[in-house]
């Protein structure tokens, strides 16, 4: 019975992290995006957000790396 809240409790917990990267990703691109965002939103049609949250994390990673 405790390994299997130990599961819920991981799932939950990553779960919860994939949502609120994705929240602050799509806060960022209203911010820097915001036609792209208003148009995925007024034409119900989630892949130009999902393109543009994409490049936008590729974009982030590689100035981190480049850092490194």
């Amino acid at each position: 019975m405790k390994r299997t809240r130990e599961i819920v409790l991981t799932v939950a917990s990553v779960v919860g992290m994939g949502t609120s990267a994705a929240a602050g990703l799509t806060i960022w691109l209203l911010l820097t995006q915001p036609l792209t965002v208003a148009n995925a939103v007024n034409a119900r049609d989630l892949a130009p957000l999902l393109q543009a949250m994409a490049s936008a994390l590729v974009d982030a990673l590689s100035v981190v790396i480049r850092y490194l």
